[in-house]
């Protein structure tokens, strides 16, 4: 049983390795040529535009890492099949499931390396390539934000913005909501634009009329002031950044910790991020789930083995792709949680694979 073990992982993995290659050749010069034009306009360099191309390469391989396990995969059994390799092991009193055990801990393992790769390689040279681009076209990444509205974790303050300017941790037409112990409205705060002062660790009101409260009279006293400083509003500028990219490239540790205060804070942001942060986790499982896809579907057929094997897996990639992506839409809208959109999925990519290879079975 070993050598058919030591068979199997040869096989898948060296079709695999050959069709990774294959692949990042091709998606690296499509990304070359697609930039071409706009290298040769700006006069880059041939030696930067290698080394714009060669960051990419990490991206790529993650691109390829999926499809080209699934073709192997695919490819492996279907000329077992094709052979009828898969008699003699049934009459040796090998079961299909004994023989996918160690191809299914080959897309495991892949898994693993993609995960790998992705946070210690694909980030650090994402934001290199990012870096150099904004340096060469003269770039600016923006982290500004629009209609901001932030609650106090403790419950003490709520505001709004209308605008967020990164460059300049500048707040915009800014309404400040003071709330008493009890939870009731204390008083009003109205200014023009707020700035956040970094020795003080918060943020100074500028062109500011308050509102006060008096709920035992039923008065309000409005007065007005040039500047205001209120230690009690003390959130970093980095809560108010628009970081939809950058939840995807931060260390998981700061990701969790930025994620748990964010939900606290502003719960219409927090399902958007939650769900791209969900994808990023689970999208390492990509290639042991396209594995799953290629020993689950069925084999028996009559002749064109390996074209209707590749044929089939591919369309239940596909619809495990497209209901990934319904999925996600829902979670970005708060309808669903960001997890299950990830593991709905999951599901129904087995039900369809198990479907398929009982529709087989059941025409033979």
């Amino acid at each position: 049983m070993r050598v058919i073990d030591r068979l199997s992982i040869r096989s898948v993995v060296d079709t695999a390795v050959v069709t990774l290659g294959l692949c990042t050749l091709m998606l690296l010069s499509v990304d070359l040529f697609s930039n071409l034009d706009s290298y040769l306009t700006s006069g880059v360099g041939w030696p930067t535009i290698a080394h714009l191309t060669s960051l990419y390469i990490p991206q790529a391989i993650i691109f390829a890492l999926g499809p080209s396990l699934l073709f192997s995969v695919s490819y492996y059994l279907s000329q077992m099949e094709a052979n009828n390799e898969m008699i003699c092991l049934y009459g040796c009193g090998i079961s299909y499931r004994r023989l996918i055990m160690p191809i299914l801990m080959v897309g495991l393992l892949f898994s693993l390396f993609q995960f790998a790769l992705y946070e210690e390689v694909l980030i650090p040279a994402q934001l290199k390539r990012t870096q150099i681009e904004d340096e060469l076209f003269g770039l600016r990444s923006t982290h500004d934000s629009r209609n901001l509205t932030m609650a106090d974790p403790a419950g003490r303050y709520v505001v709004w913005s209308r605008h967020y300017n990164d460059s300049e941790a500048l707040l915009s037409q800014v309404v400040f909501i003071l709330l008493d112990e009890d939870g009731q409205l204390e008083s009003r705060i109205d200014s023009d634009r707020a700035r956040w002062d970094e020795g003080s660790g918060h943020w100074i009101f500028e062109g500011v009329r308050i509102q006060h409260v008096d709920t035992a009279h039923k008065e309000v006293a409005t007065t007005r002031e040039e500047t205001l400083a209120l230690p009690l509003f003390s959130l970093e500028p980095s809560f108010f950044k628009n970081i939809s990219d950058d939840i995807k490239t931060m260390e998981l540790a700061q990701a969790f910790e930025y994620l748990s205060a964010i939900k606290a804070l502003d719960h219409e942001r927090y399902a958007p991020l939650a769900t791209d942060f969900a994808k990023r986790l689970f999208d390492a499982l990509n290639p042991l789930l396209l594995v799953i896809i290629a020993v689950t579907i069925s084999y028996r057929y009559k002749k064109n083995i390996l074209l209707f094997s590749i044929i089939t897996a591919i369309t239940v990639a596909v619809i495990y792709y497209v209901v990934q992506m319904v999925t996600l839409i829902m979670a970005r809208q708060g309808v669903i949680n960001s997890v299950w959109a990830m593991v709905i999925p999951m599901i129904v990519l087995l039900l369809v694979a198990l479907a398929e290879r009982a529709i087989i079975r059941g025409r033979q």
